[in-house]
């Protein structure tokens, strides 16, 4: 099997099955040998935040010496990104040689009437890479929920971490943030220690508590009081936490929420013996990187990105854009059909001066023309556009070299965005299609 080929199975898998679960999962793991079970996890879950508080605790994990798998879920530049030991993508040989291995396996489950989803292959590869190539430690990102997520066929982690937990997916994970941290909770077993980020959604926290109650899990919250913020911006933060020195490369003031989760979650895991230092600790923020969270890939005028794709997400967003000294801000983004586009829009129309819709590369897209009556409705002048170069030229056309433009609304489109924004950013002419 080759690289495309291995792309072409794993992409080409059904949408909308199988049905939720995780018998099927563990199926495939057992015919797979359970290399999962050879893995020491961190295992984070969340609505928000959690690919960036992953990618924290993996760098300071990696500055303090050890080889760190990590699972990012979704992707935004290429598919391997889902894969990493030490930062580094799976190579494509090895994502091509355990694609063929799990699809034989799936082959014949499907002789059984057991489909397996593309999730639960993503998942099965990225656990028989890991144990094959021996990582000390795997920093694991959920992909929806959590109880019933691929990722959860793994045994009790070393921690659990819950990022911000807010409303989105409620079709599948329930109405409410209690339904949405009860389904979140799942991830809890074993009696293994649970830190749940500072500031959570009360009812949700509610649930949480009396989770990690039931399942004997100790719970650790970080301490806003001992936050001490020196510099937010574009380029990262400074903060003191509990007395000691830090800077995050990552943007934004939401960042420190996940930054202090992250550092919680190293102190858990220090506590149980695992040999990691402030020093480390440090490094690791300082050096992390995270494509389209809040990224800036120009100025004159400044270029965004970011993967905000929820009212929580796009809050957090618009609130930096709005603590931006720029006569002029614009925006062009896109939405996916099931997404609170009321809600992103109120945010949006808070933080930008106009706005440019696009239909994401995506099938469950919102239509441009219909998000556009829609925004104008709260008073937020919004253009449909036909395609991304056509929204980032009429945008960039209008701002003077002090403004802002960004692109936000989805992790499809943002993918899209970057080079377009690169390239931007560098003076060259956005193309047309």
């Amino acid at each position: 099997m080759t690289y495309e080929q291995a792309l072409a199975y794993i992409h080409g898998r059904r949408r909308g099955l199988p049905k939720p679960g995780l018998a099927r999962m563990r199926e495939l793991m057992r015919r797979l040998g359970d290399p999962q079970d050879q893995l020491r996890c961190v295992h984070v879950t969340g609505t928000n935040g959690k690919g960036s508080t992953t990618a924290m605790v993996a760098a300071a994990l990696q500055a303090a010496g050890y080889r760190v798998g990590r699972t990012v879920s979704p992707f935004v530049l290429e598919f391997r990104e889902r894969f990493q030991i030490d930062g580094e993508m799976i190579p494509p040989a090895a994502l091509a040689a355990l694609t063929e291995r799990v699809k034989a396996v799936c082959d014949a489950m499907e002789g059984e009437g057991l489909y397996a989803s593309e999730f639960e292959i993503d998942t099965a590869i990225a656990f028989l890479w890991f144990a094959a190539e021996g990582v000390d430690l795997v920093c694991l990102e959920v992909g929806m929920g959590g109880d019933t997520d691929a990722t959860n066929v793994i045994p009790a982690p070393l921690c659990c971490a819950i990022t911000p937990i807010s409303l989105d997916h409620t079709a599948a994970l329930g109405p409410t943030t209690a339904a949405i941290a009860e389904r979140k909770c799942g991830i809890i077993k074993g009696g293994a220690p649970v830190v749940c980020c500072a500031g959570q959604d009360a009812a949700a926290l509610a649930v949480i508590r009396a989770q990690c109650a039931r399942r004997g899990s100790p719970l650790f919250l970080p301490d806003p009081e001992a936050l001490r913020v020196a510099r937010i911006g574009l380029s990262g933060s400074t903060f003191a936490y509990r007395g000691l020195p830090y800077a995050l490369s990552l943007a934004g003031e939401y960042q420190l929420q996940n930054a202090l989760t992250a550092i919680e979650v190293l102190r858990v895991l220090a506590a149980q013996g695992l040999a990691i230092s402030q020093t480390a600790i440090r490094a690791g923020l300082a050096a992390v990187r995270f494509p389209a969270r809040c990224e800036r890939l120009g100025e004159r005028p400044t270029l965004l990105l970011d993967g905000a794709h929820n009212p929580a997400g796009m809050a957090a967003f618009c609130r930096v854009v709005a603590a931006q000294d720029a006569p002029r801000k614009v925006a062009v983004t896109g939405l996916l059909r099931d997404k609170d586009a009321p809600e992103i829009g109120r945010w949006l129309a808070g933080a930008f001066d106009a706005l440019y819709l696009v239909a994401p590369p995506s099938e469950r897209a919102a239509d441009p023309a219909h998000l556009a009556a829609a925004f104008a409705a709260q008073g937020l002048p919004a253009t449909p556009c036909a395609s991304l170069e056509e929204a980032l030229a009429a945008a960039r056309a209008e701002l003077p070299p002090e403004g802002l433009l960004a692109v936000c609304g989805s992790l499809y489109l943002a993918s899209e965005a970057r080079p377009l924004l690169l390239a931007m950013g560098r003076g060259e002419r956005t193309p047309d299609r």
